[in-house]
Parts: structure tokens; C-alpha cells; sequence
């Protein structure tokens, strides 16, 4: 299979600019597939082209034909995804989705991947939403290029669709394989075009389709029926990543580009008062208070960034780092009750026994180990931007904001980058690229440099919990509250304090994320929902939050199910009994005692061990249901009593995410995961002070190598009847709970805190 954008050599970057839809589709002939999803309408017949000098870039509509699929004359396919690629093999799962519902070999779909010029916007690549959301669409479109092309052949072949079968791309009559046609041959020489309605039942009619073609709502083929999807293909992005020949973002060249550093403020609200002058071969360029310089090499650009002296008024409107947590409670919220039954005050009254606890999570940093890099053109009153990132549709609208330019005057072209998991500095350096480009007059390449990237990046947000819950003389919960104060948005306007001061607005999301899950009679979740950490008084600038992976529920799980734990110790229960006995999703039960299987999982319901010395082991346990993927997780620690140093040999996991379309590919981003949740577990915590980031490097702010990565045993539950949920996400939230539990199995320490750094281990043994 190859894959279009992702595998380019800088060169290619001219041909982007001279592509045109309309001579890549009709050469040699195809069919042409669009999706008329709701509320969308069939414009025109014609095929969407972007001529060769274009400057001006309509949003790709969803039903204009070749907006999905085209089947081309040789055979091949070519599919279009406004989703993209961040690592966790999207390239290769998609194209199996495509090549499944045409009956084509896998190797002949080819993806284009997130470029507004070319591909739907089906939104961003986050949320684990792309096969659970884009693969659907992507679905229909092959159906209905299936179901096109049987019914051509049924007229050609002279034989009703019921009597033919696919393979590879060549329909034969059932019974009698002398009678036979490709795919190539059906439309060799033509342009053919499609449009189907997206219906559970046949539409009404009125959608453009030539005479030929009278397509019903495109329905894909039975599960039963899968050859391709549930195999485990090997990914395709590997192989060039393997042998350093796969292209990034960083490796983007552009004819006459020249070479760009942001220079930053010493604090986040400064202004800018002046600067001197830059060495020979270097332009200073500046907007206020933003202020760049560029250099046709990049390594002067880089100096002349270091050493320009640069005059800044002072600020230092954070809150103190020790009060942080106190400051959020106390920060203006817009409060939300996010699931509510029987009366929690007077079941806590009546209840055999009380607990309550608060727990706490620190602000993090997305922590990309490759610094982020963009590349910009504005010309002639239009731009071309090639980003990092996972949302080209986002940004589109984010430069055409900054910029004051229509939106369809701008092109995003999506690249490779540095792992995100989470909206990293992809989007705010792609600003900066535009902004540069913009002033410069010419192509600009920003790439950030380390204090870049770890000081200005936005920031996984701090959260607080406070629990109550209260059990019967049975160790039965009958009273459960969990309120919670967090960030509301998913918040990238950082140009609004970072770059000229021009505000930038985008859709907000996140806040509270899942349920309760257990089955509690009087229950309350209450969510205070609150903007970035901010100091209102001056401007709103502050640090600026975009969550990292799992947004929310990583930390809700988090305090929830290391809460849970206590009240199964207070109830003398085992903590895996103890949750089935408040379980009755039977899927959720399912998992539990799946993973209870796998691990080896042993009964615990005396003291746990305690001592001053040694080495202590220790097993915890943790669930979660995230967007109807079900987790269930083991994890297996040791605990140096002496360091405080916890080691997490091995976590046991358990998902049931619906129909995989890549069992491989599901394993190993389950594993990656994992690595990245335990480092964020132990270790990861931004510090600051009142002005700015203090943890810019990584010894400030470590993360696991790879000595400390856990062996990791996965089970996937299969059920291919059910639709696919998502993998990207959902197996991070249970772990910080599954090795917190662990270390209070292992040592009889409870920690209420992260990340689980050897000082507060210590701190919570000696006390």
C-alpha cells in the first residue's frame, strides 16, 4: 500500500502545488464516490479540481463526487481522509477498511491524508475518534463504490448483482468464472460518478448520479464476510520509519525558504520594549510583541536568536507553585452536575462508616521528544502551510483568523511529526510559521527549539478531587460523591498572549469525561468546570491548557479508582470482589474478570505489608469505560523502601474497544500506551514560577527511558459485531490508578498525589 503525503521526498513539494484533482482522477478513466452524510446536499457533477496555480481552496464538500474514493483504470484505489497519522497506524487500518468493502488487495488502496485542498474534514484525529468515526464514513464510501461497480458489471456481464462475486478486483459470475470483468475494465476510458445517500433505509432519491448508476444508501458487506479488517497487516509506516527514510514535517523543503526562531519573552505576560541590532545575514522581524528572526541558514537564525539583545518589561501573574491546587479551587468556575441519584447527604448520615479523600494531578507537558516544526508560504494573499498537525481543518481556520484572510485562501497540508497525544506545539508553531512567512514576505521554515517546546507548548491542565462515599455494616457502597475541579476547554488561542496579541478562537471541548460506572444508589458527580490557569487580572495570560491524552478521564480514573480501592480496604473486601459486587454492565464485568484471569489475580483482604526496609512487591487493579471502550488493568510494582523508587515490572491489560480492524496495530498501541502513562504516572510534573515554565529540558522534567518500561500483556476482547470504539486512548486512564493501588498493596502507604516521585514516597512511608 502506499500512502500520499507521508512518504515524500522534500522535492515533492512543488508537485503539491501543481496538483490537480481533475487530472489525477480522470487519467485513464474512474469512478468517482461521494457521501451525501446529512445535512449535506449533492452541489455538482462535475469533477472537483484545484488547478495548478490555484490560490484559493473550498472546503472539499462531502458530496461532491471524488470527495472519498476513486477507482481508477489500472485498478488501483485511491481513498481520502481528512484524518492523519500520529503513530498509531491510522494509514494502515483505514486502507484496510477501503480494500475490505471493494474486495481489492490491500496493496492497491492508496490514502491522501489531511490536506484541505483534497480531503473532507472529518474532523480532527483525537479522541480516539478515527476509526470509531472517520472509519465509518470511509466504509460507506467503499460500499458504495462496491455496489456501483456490481451493478456496471451486471449490465456488461448480463447477469442480475445477486449472481456475482468479487475478488481482487475482478467481478465473475457465480458458477461460471469464464465470465468475468475488473474493476479497471468497468471504468477504463470513463468518468463515472456516484453519490450516496448515508441512510439506514433507501432514500427518497434526488442525489446526482449519472444514468448508469442509481445507487440505494451504500450498506457494507456482513462482518461474516471480512477478509482484510481483523487481520493484523503489517503497518505500512514502518518500514521507511525503520530505515530513515520517512518523511516529517522537519524534512519539508520549500524553494527560496528561509530559516525562523520565535524569541520569548523571560516571562509569559512581558512586553516587548526594544531590541538591537541582528548580526549580517539575519532580518529581525516583529508585530507588537511578538518577535522573530529569519536567515536563509538555519544555524544563523539559531544564533541570532541567542544572542540578540532583546529589552522586556517584567510580569509575574501566575500563583505560587505550593498553592497551586488552592488556587484552582478558588478560580471562577461554571459548575456542572454530571450525574446525580437518591439523596448522597442523608446516606452518608445513615451509613456504618465514612471515608472521605481528596486527590491531586500536576500540570504536564506534552513533552514531544522531536521539537515542533512548520512550514509556511504566504503569498500573493493566500498560504500554504505544511503542520505537524491534528487538525488541518483547525488550524486552517486558525491562520485565516490570524492572518485576517478567508479561510478558503488557506491550504493545510498535514505531515508526520513529533508523537503529540494531545495538542502539543504542532498548532501554535504552525502560527508562528504563518506569521513569520507573513512578515518575511516569503516561505518560512519555525522550527522550536527545546525551552520551545517544554516552556510553551500548552500544558496538560492540574486538577483537584475531593471524594466521599459511605458503606453499610455489609461493606456495601451506599453513598458516592466525586467532585472535581478542571479545565472546560481545549483551549490552543495561546497566540492570544503569545503571538502579536491577535486572538485566535476554536471550538472548545473536554471537561468532565465518563461515568460513574458503578451501580450506587445515591450518587453525585459534580464538575467544576474552569478556563486556563490564568491571572484574570492581567489580561488572561497565563499557561495556556490543551490536555494531553485522555483528556480528563485519565485524571478522573485516576482519583476514582485509587478511591474505590480505600473503600474496598475499609470494607475488608478484595478489591476485584469488591467492585463486581457494584458492577452490572455485564461487559464491564466481563473485563474485570478477564483481567483478574489473565494476571493470576490473588484475593487480597488483610494489612497490606509495611516496613522500613527493602524491597516491597505489590499487585492493584483499575477500570474504566471511556467512550464505550471498556478497560481493565493489573498492574505489578516494586517499591525500594529505602529510595522511595517505584518500578513497575508489569501491567496486565484487558480492552474491549468492538469490532478491531487491526489486531497488531490495537496490541501495540495498547503497549505504547501504557509506557507513556507510567512515566506519566511517576515522574511527570511541570514546575513554575510566577513568571514563567521552569522545567524546560528533560532533566527538569523526566520521562521514562527505556530500562523502565514495563512488560505489558494484553487481551482484546473480540467482538467484531460490535462497532469499533476507539484504541488510542481509553487504556491510559486505569493505570496511574492500577500502579497507585499496587504501591499501597506493596507498602501500606496511600498516595493521593502525582506523579509518585521517590520524595513522596518516602514522605508517605515515614508517615
Amino acid at each position: 500500500m502506499s500512502i500520499i503525503d507521508d512518504t515524500r521526498s522534500s522535492h515533492d513539494v512543488a508537485a503539491e502545488h501543481g496538483f490537480t484533482r481533475s487530472g489525477f482522477l480522470k487519467a485513464g478513466g474512474a469512478l468517482l464516490v461521494a457521501l451525501a452524510l446529512p445535512g449535506t446536499v449533492a452541489t455538482e457533477q462535475a469533477v472537483a479540481a484545484v488547478p495548478a496555480d490555484a490560490t484559493t481552496w473550498p472546503l472539499v464538500d462531502a458530496a461532491k463526487v471524488g470527495s472519498w474514493l476513486a477507482v481508477h483504470a489500472d485498478g488501483s484505489v485511491t481513498a481520502f481522509t481528512g484524518k492523519v497519522e500520529l503513530g498509531m497506524g491510522n494509514q494502515t487500518s483505514l486502507a484496510q477498511l477501503v480494500a475490505e468493502q471493494l474486495d481489492v488487495a490491500f496493496d492497491r488502496v492508496t490514502m491522501v491524508m489531511g490536506d484541505t485542498a483534497r480531503s473532507p474534514d472529518q474532523g480532527p484525529t483525537f479522541g480516539s475518534m478515527t476509526i470509531r468515526q472517520g472509519g465509518p464514513q470511509l466504509t460507506l464510501a467503499a460500499a458504495g463504490g462496491r455496489q456501483a461497480l456490481l451493478e456496471l458489471a451486471a449490465q456488461q456481464l448480463g447477469v442480475p448483482v445477486a449472481k456475482l462475486q468479487v475478488a481482487d478486483g475482478t467481478v465473475t459470475v457465480s458458477g461460471d468464472a469464464s465470465k468475468s470483468v475488473t474493476y479497471g475494465d468497468l471504468v477504463k476510458g470513463k468518468v463515472l460518478e456516484a453519490t450516496f445517500p448515508v441512510a439506514r433505509s433507501p432514500p427518497s432519491g434526488g442525489f446526482a448520479a449519472p444514468a448508469t448508476i442509481r445507487p440505494n444508501a451504500a450498506r457494507p458487506k456482513p462482518i461474516s464476510e471480512n477478509r482484510i479488517v481483523g487481520q493484523s497487516i503489517p503497518r505500512v509506516d514502518i518500514p521507511p520509519k525503520v530505515m530513515a527514510r520517512y518523511d516529517y514535517v522537519h524534512d519539508v523543503r520549500v524553494p527560496g525558504m528561509l530559516h525562523g526562531r520565535v524569541i520569548r519573552p523571560p516571562a509569559l505576560g512581558a512586553k516587548l520594549l526594544g531590541h538591537g541590532d541582528p548580526p549580517a545575514g539575519v532580518t529581525v522581524l516583529r508585530e507588537r510583541d511578538f518577535l522573530a528572526v529569519v536567515a536563509e541558514r538555519e544555524w544563523d537564525a539559531v544564533k541570532a536568536a541567542q544572542s540578540l539583545q532583546v529589552r522586556w518589561s517584567s510580569w509575574s501573574g501566575l500563583p505560587k507553585m505550593g498553592d497551586l491546587y488552592d488556587h484552582l479551587r478558588n478560580t471562577r468556575s461554571r459548575d456542572e452536575v454530571i450525574e446525580h441519584g437518591g439523596n448522597v447527604e442523608a446516606a452518608l448520615q445513615g451509613s456504618a462508616r465514612q471515608l472521605k479523600a481528596t486527590y491531586t494531578t500536576p500540570i504536564e507537558t506534552h513533552g514531544s521528544i522531536g521539537p515542533s516544526c512548520a512550514v509556511a508560504d504566504v503569498r500573493d494573499g493566500a498560504v500554504t502551510i505544511w503542520s505537524g498537525t491534528q487538525g488541518p481543518n483547525l488550524v486552517r481556520q486558525s491562520v485565516s483568523s490570524a492572518l485576517r484572510l478567508p479561510v478558503e485562501k488557506v491550504r493545510v497540508i498535514a505531515y508526520p511529526a513529533s508523537g503529540c497525544y494531545g495538542r502539543n506545539g504542532a498548532d501554535p508553531v504552525t502560527l508562528d510559521a504563518a506569521i513569520v512567512s507573513n512578515l518575511a514576505r516569503a516561505p518560512v521554515r519555525v522550527q522550536w527549539m527545546r525551552h520551545d517546546e517544554h516552556g510553551w507548548d500548552p500544558k496538560g491542565p492540574a486538577t483537584v478531587h475531593d471524594l466521599r462515599a459511605g458503606l453499610d455494616h455489609a461493606g456495601r457502597m451506599v453513598a458516592f460523591e466525586h467532585e472535581a475541579w478542571l479545565p472546560s476547554e481545549l483551549d490552543t488561542a495561546i497566540i492570544g498572549s503569545l503571538l502579536a496579541g491577535r486572538a485566535v478562537a476554536e471550538p472548545s471541548a473536554g471537561g468532565w469525561a465518563g461515568a460513574l460506572n458503578y451501580e450506587i444508589a445515591n450518587r453525585r458527580l459534580l464538575s467544576h468546570n474552569q478556563s486556563n490557569l490564568a491571572a484574570e487580572q492581567d489580561g488572561g495570560v497565563g499557561l495556556v491548557s490543551s490536555w494531553l491524552r485522555s483528556p480528563a478521564q485519565f485524571q478522573l480514573t485516576y482519583a476514582k479508582e485509587s478511591f474505590i480501592d480505600e473503600l474496598a480496604h475499609a470494607a475488608g473486601a478484595d478489591p476485584v470482589a469488591f467492585r463486581l459486587a457494584h458492577l452490572k454492565d455485564a461487559r464491564m464485568i466481563a473485563v474485570l474478570q478477564a483481567v483478574e484471569q489473565l494476571a493470576g489475580w490473588q484475593p487480597r483482604r488483610g494489612a497490606p505489608k509495611h516496613g522500613t526496609s527493602g524491597t516491597a512487591t505489590g499487585r492493584g487493579v483499575a477500570l474504566s469505560l471511556r467512550d464505550g471502550t471498556y478497560n481493565a488493568e493489573v498492574a505489578e510494582v516494586e517499591v525500594d523502601r529505602k529510595t522511595g523508587e517505584i518500578r513497575v515490572r508489569h501491567v496486565y491489560v484487558v480492552e474491549d474497544h468492538g469490532l478491531t480492524v487491526n489486531p497488531q496495530a490495537s496490541r501495540l498501541g495498547i503497549e505504547a500506551g501504557i509506557v507513556q502513562s507510567v512515566s506519566r504516572t511517576l515522574l511527570e510534573q511541570v514546575d513554575f514560577d510566577r513568571s514563567r515554565v521552569t522545567s524546560v529540558d528533560w532533566a527538569s522534567y523526566p520521562i521514562a527511558t527505556f530500562s523502565a518500561a514495563p512488560q505489558v500483556t494484553t487481551k482484546i476482547v473480540e467482538r467484531p459485531d460490535v462497532a469499533s470504539t476507539g484504541v488510542g486512548e481509553a487504556h491510559c486512564c486505569p493505570l496511574p490508578a492500577a500502579v497507585n493501588n499496587a504501591v499501597f498493596d506493596a507498602t501500606g502507604a496511600r498516595m493521593r498525589a502525582l506523579p509518585l516521585r521517590p520524595d513522596s514516597v518516602k514522605h508517605a512511608l515515614s508517615a
